[in-house]
């Protein structure tokens, strides 16, 4: 027994020896941790305690029994708030992701190599930290997939994310417009406003990164921001059980006696929804074109120039099949 523990301590010392840590030095710290524990304890019981007696109006010895149900007053309301801070950073995450292939030309080739190369061979965590760190990635040589399945693949990424961004921001200028206090009158003829503009925000990100424009990182920054405050916003007003009601559950239920029935507003909106996030889709269409015809009219690499490996049977061969001097 004593010569695990002398083993598992030898261990520990090797460990903060290739931390650049004397033995000296890790216990110390481990002191020092100790008594930061025990002071952190000491201060939320004490804290605890006062809280009952002023909050709660409790006698001292109330206070003291009734420390445990803070305890578990406080542990459900930090694991709101991270349920909370979760959804956000979700949130944040899927759309500042959105943004990164969107600004950037390669992110499909990207992503199919990743996809290949990791995801396929179930290697989770390394094909999610690469996600994560997007912009990170080296560029491939040319932004073309190497299979078919994956140009599939890559137009029905921008299709399904032109959806994503079609609902998501035609939410949020709906709820700019109820916070500025403007109601929208909509009909059947001009339910394809919303979504339009709703796809031009994202969609203005890819055309400047097509262009090559310069501040198109600058641009596409502000739309995780955007997103991120008005889900917050959203979220807020849901649990709060605010008089807000939500675009796609005000078309399902607005109508106009004698000029359009219920539930239409709602599927014209589907409807136009269906060709107005094909947008982008047919903008990586042309881009691809275009792209095209610049690598068919850019020459070729020339082919290496073969020598021979031996020059010198070469002149051999020669002098041998020339005739000698007749003497």
């Amino acid at each position: 027994m004593s010569s695990n523990l002398e083993n598992q301590e030898h261990g520990k010392d090797n460990t903060e020896q290739e931390k650049g840590m004397t033995r000296e030095e890790a216990l110390q710290i481990r002191e020092s941790a100790k008594a930061t524990l025990y002071v952190s304890i000491a201060i939320t019981l004490v804290w605890l305690f006062g809280y009952n007696i002023v909050v709660h109006d409790m006698g001292p010895i109330l206070a003291f029994f009734k420390v445990l149900d803070g305890i578990n007053e406080l542990v459900i309301g930090m694991l709101t708030v991270l349920g909370i801070g979760l959804g956000i950073v979700t949130v944040f995450t899927v759309t500042n992701l959105f943004t990164q292939t969107m600004t950037n030309l390669y992110s499909l080739r990207i992503m199919e190599d990743l996809i290949r190369d990791h995801l396929f061979k179930h290697q989770y965590k390394t094909f999610f930290v690469k996600m994560i760190h997007f912009n990170e990635l080296p560029k491939p040589k040319t932004p073309f997939p190497r299979y078919v399945s994956s140009a599939l693949f890559v137009f029905t990424y921008h299709y399904l994310v032109s959806w994503f961004y079609l609902v998501v921001f035609s939410e949020c200028l709906y709820f700019a417009a109820w916070s500025a206090g403007v109601y929208l009158k909509l009909y059947p003829e001009t339910m394809n406003i919303i979504p339009m503009f709703a796809v031009a925000v994202p969609f203005t990100a890819r055309l400047m990164a097509y262009f090559k424009y310069p501040y198109v990182e600058e641009y596409a920054s502000f739309i995780p921001g955007i997103l991120f405050v008005v889900v917050l916003l959203l979220a807020f007003v849901a649990y709060m059980d605010g008089p807000f009601q939500y675009l796609l559950v005000d078309i399902q239920n607005r109508e106009v006696v004698g000029f359009f029935a219920k539930g239409s507003l709602f599927w014209k909106f589907l409807k136009d929804g269906v060709m107005i996030a094909f947008y982008p889709v047919f903008g990586e269409v042309v881009f691809f074109y275009l792209l095209y015809q610049e690598l068919q009219q850019a020459p070729l690499p020339e082919e290496p120039v073969v020598m021979l490996a031996d020059a010198g049977e070469g002149e051999e061969n020669l002098e041998e099949e020339l005739p000698t001097e007749i003497g």
